[in-house]
């Protein structure tokens, strides 16, 4: 779990997946009121898919007497065509008939970023602010609880996009994504781990936003890390093989001190490549089950490949039945789905 006040508005960063992670929202937004609330005050949900245990805990606390707010970008601008996507127009409509004009789902077209869907300080006066544990949720909450820059919401959609932009926004908007980048690998046997180095660099991003002089040299440190494993990302792309048309696979389940984004970018390099593959150790799936198979799609393709129509409709998703998959050009699968339904699809592909 991570969670630390923003301007001091108790924040907490985390994924609806689990009855657990209901639990761990409504025992969080209680806290901030016995401590310091008399009365129920305003919670805001922020950069948070809609997930039925998402829509659970929204429940729960409008009717202990809490002002709930929704706003998120994960919204569908077409048809429903998978399992997942069902369950996640389903979820986003029990909340906007739950909150009626305090839900706000659009997409991520219209809203690259989930800061552009708040005010700065609009929610300054927030009991807590719950947003997903990535950059784009932590922009978000940061500018909602009164702290920002000019450029944060231009920051903010190059960090939530692709990893080719991941670095070319200001100097800030660089130092977290490096941060992310290097942060500890997931660990099975002790999966907090990482999250414990992911709220100090999220609470020192928040000080260097804010001037803190201190914070941005540790966050410094971070970048010449990142640095050294940029170099290690581009030796990892030149062992990449081409397993289907268009489709290129790397192995890094033996490798560490590389940035994810980096050998994506490197990968999308080759000639070809329409969707690159990333067999690893790491990540919410393989964390569950061995190996992860992360998957992009290469920008120029996004508009004609849609990464979650490889996986039959009425598939399981999550990271227990080993796939993720929020957008169209993102996937994450386990072995197993890999073999059965992605990799067979992937040879395929027009």
């Amino acid at each position: 779990m991570i969670s630390f006040k923003i301007n001091n508005v108790p924040t907490l960063f985390i994924r609806g997946y689990t009855a657990d992670d209901t639990d761990t929202m409504l025992d969080f937004v209680h806290a901030g009121r016995t401590c310091e609330h008399d009365i129920a005050g305003v919670v805001l949900f922020i950069d948070t898919p809609a997930t039925s245990p998402t829509v659970a805990a929204v429940r729960e606390l409008k009717s202990s007497g809490y002002r709930v707010v929704f706003r998120d970008h994960h919204g569908l601008d077409h048809v429903a065509t998978t399992e997942s996507e069902r369950k996640r127009h389903q979820a986003g409509r029990e909340l906007e008939r739950c909150l009626g004009e305090d839900c706000l789902i659009t997409t991520r077209a219209a809203h690259p970023a989930c800061s552009t869907l708040v005010e700065v300080g609009e929610f300054r006066d927030a009991i807590a602010i719950i947003a997903d544990p990535d950059a784009d949720g932590l922009t978000a909450a940061t500018k909602a609880a009164g702290i920002s820059y000019p450029e944060l919401d231009e920051d903010a959609a190059k960090l939530d996009g692709e990893p080719a932009l991941h670095l070319t926004g200001t100097p800030l908007a660089s130092l977290l994504a490096k941060g992310i980048a290097t942060l500890p690998k997931i660990d099975p046997r002790n999966p907090e781990s990482r999250d414990k180095f992911k709220q100090v660099l999220f609470s020192q991003w928040v000080l260097a936003v804010q001037g803190n002089a201190e914070a941005r040299a540790k966050l410094l440190l971070s970048a010449g890390a990142y640095d050294k494993g940029l170099k290690v990302a581009e030796a990892l792309a030149n062992t990449a093989n081409e397993v289907a048309p268009g489709v290129v696979l790397v192995d890094v389940l033996n490798s560490v001190d590389f940035d994810e984004g980096a050998l994506t970018v490197f990968l999308e390099k080759r000639p070809g490549c329409r969707i690159t593959v990333v067999r690893k150790a790491i990540g919410p799936i393989a964390a569950l089950h061995g190996v992860q198979y992360s998957l992009a799609v290469a920008k120029q393709f996004q508009e004609l490949i849609d990464l979650q129509k490889f996986l039959p409709e009425d598939v399981e998703t999550g990271p227990t039945a080993g796939a993720i998959s929020n957008v169209s050009f993102l996937l994450h699968v386990s072995e197993v789905v890999w073999k059965k339904h992605v990799f067979p699809a992937c040879l395929h592909l027009a």
